[in-house]
């Protein structure tokens, strides 16, 4: 597969560059230059074309390669029109000249062409190979770190093609008004696009989540360490940094999977040579509490988070020898957030208070909070009292013999199902989870308050505040989606599920009429053996709960 990718892409530009020599020298002069030109406007406008792209969820895995495919593609077409119309006709130019200038040119615009579309597709959410080839990656022989050495195909367009628009970002083509060229903002474009931006666990065919949403990535805090105190006993200078990882970067909301090539330190802009560094150890919470240091030593390791948590708090630790100053962003997930500025340095003990983290098993809640009635938050992954069977699924997908896993759907209530075998079971969990049903029916149909009707909690937290359940180590789980039976009219029942963000917010839930005859339970998978202590709706607590999640039977 290897040597089917060269050829393909020693056959487009061959075709590209043959193509432009049978037009002759103007022609493939003209369509070098638009090439060009359509590049230079492509990589000014990739990252506002995918900020406005990641706002819609269905397309963030391809914001970034759609932003810059799409308008190269249409940049070089308005170009060539033009181009067009400015010369229609040839010149004549001696055969010779025509067949060495076309061909020059020609071969330029299909290296060009063809390196920008494996940047766009190696930005792309696909597979961590491009017909079985992979680029730069992480390997054992750089001892778990990416080698940038790895992976060479035989013609780099894709290295050539950043090669060129870095240097024109920083010359020529460089901004008038700013310093932030494409050389000083993505060093290291080629490597990322073939295969770095891709370089992260993988199972049965299905990559984890690679690029997110700003709104769910968080840069904490930042310290200089200058010796930091390795496992093997040596001093290093290092930068160790506090992340906090939301639902958008989970896969599919089902836990965390995220390689060392996720995340890199970019130093102050210089020129070409813009140094960037990648982590080489960090720390995560661990299942029953408290918080580890691994190291990314092996292509194994990855960054991972206990069962049920669609947030947590990562400290990655930076190698800090080649940034003379301060590095300038942390790139992570495909985003890049601004590096803070660093007063003095730190100590080791420091860095270890950061890596230990401010878990604790002490929660406290008000006294004048009122215990939740335990029929109002209970282990129940059933879909009652809606009727549901594989042939009137609708917009929902299932996973894992007949459990609903995402969409919405609109279906009977109660009824008698006569064939098992299409039965829907039930809500999907991922592993060491458990479904809980919390109700927040409004008036007297729950024991708590979210509509304002006997408190002020929503008015004060606010529509935009986000419902969770809190287990005893602090940690927080959030809704998954609801079940809302309708008892008016046909007595329908609403499930909606999106295990992504979509309904932590309590105004994604619906809005229940003062009348109080609707049931609305909200669906959340916290992990097997936490204890739920309380439900809180933003910063304010709304009930104190008992629960502690049971194992299957």
């Amino acid at each position: 597969m290897e040597i089917i990718f060269n050829i393909l892409v020693i056959a487009f530009i061959g075709l590209i560059t043959y193509w432009w020599f049978n037009q002759g020298l103007l022609s493939a002069l003209l369509h070098f230059v638009c090439v060009l030109c359509a590049g230079v406007l492509a990589f000014a406008s990739w990252e506002p074309i995918a900020a406005a792209l990641f706002t819609q969820k269905w397309l963030e895995p391809y914001a970034l390669g759609v932003a810059l495919l799409g308008p190269f593609a249409a940049y070089l077409l308005v170009l060539r029109v033009a181009a067009d119309k400015l010369a229609p006709d040839n010149l004549n130019f001696p055969q010779i000249v025509n067949i060495a200038g076309g061909s020059a040119f020609g071969l330029c615009a299909g290296v060009l062409t063809v390196g920008i579309a494996l940047i766009g597709i190696g930005h792309t959410h696909s597979s961590d190979e491009i017909l079985g080839v992979k680029g730069a990656i992480r390997t054992n022989r750089a001892k778990g770190q990416p080698d940038l050495s790895a992976g060479r195909i035989w013609i780099p367009a894709h290295s050539i093609a950043a090669g060129t628009y870095a240097l024109l970002s920083d010359g020529s083509m460089s901004p008038s008004f700013s310093s932030t060229t494409l050389a000083s903002m993505r060093p290291q474009l080629g490597q990322q696009a073939l295969s770095l931006q891709r370089d992260t666990f993988s199972k049965n065919g299905r990559l984890a989540r690679t690029v997110a949403n700003r709104s769910a990535l968080r840069l904490d805090r930042a310290i200089l360490v200058p010796e930091y105190v390795l496992p093997t006993g040596n001093m290093i200078r290092a930068y160790v940094v506090n992340v906090n990882l939301g639902a958008g970067a989970t896969t599919e909301a089902q836990g965390f999977a995220l390689s060392a090539s996720q995340f890199r330190l970019v130093g102050q802009p210089n020129g070409l040579n813009t140094e960037v560094a990648y982590p080489f150890a960090w720390s995560q919470p661990n299942p029953n509490g408290g918080r580890t240091t691994f190291t990314f030593d092996d292509v194994t390791n990855y960054i991972t988070g206990p069962a049920g948590t669609t947030a947590i708090d990562v400290t990655l630790v930076f190698p800090g020898d080649r940034f003379p100053t301060p590095p300038k962003y942390l790139m992570l997930l495909g985003q890049r957030l601004a590096f803070p500025a660093i007063q003095q340095e730190s100590t080791m003990e420091d860095a270890i208070a950061m890596q230990l983290g401010s878990e604790t098993s002490t929660i406290e809640i008000p006294e004048s909070v009122r215990m939740i009635a335990s029929a109002d938050l209970s282990v129940n992954d059933a879909i009652t009292p809606a009727n549901v069977t594989l042939n009137d699924l609708g917009a929902m997908d299932v996973k894992d013999e007949n459990y609903l896993f995402s969409g919405s759907g609109t279906y009977a209530s109660g009824g008698f199902m006569s064939n098992r075998s299409v039965a829907i079971r039930g809500v999907w969990a991922p592993p060491n989870t458990r479904v809980l049903r919390l109700n927040i029916s409004r008036g007297s149909r729950s024991s708590i308050d979210l509509w304002d009707d006997r408190s002020k909690i929503r008015e004060e937290a606010g529509e935009e505040a986000m419902l969770a359940l809190v287990d005893d180590l602090g940690r927080q789980y959030f809704p998954i989606g609801y079940i809302h039976a309708q008892k008016g009219g046909e007595r329908l029942v609403d499930i909606k599920l999106a295990r992504d963000g979509a309904f932590y917010k309590l105004s994604s839930f619906p809005n229940l009429s003062r009348a109080g005859a609707d049931d609305l339970w909200a669906l959340f998978t916290p992990a097997i053996d936490r204890k739920i202590v309380g439900i809180k709706l933003g910063d304010k607590w709304v009930a104190r709960a008992n629960l502690t999640v049971p194992k299957p039977m």
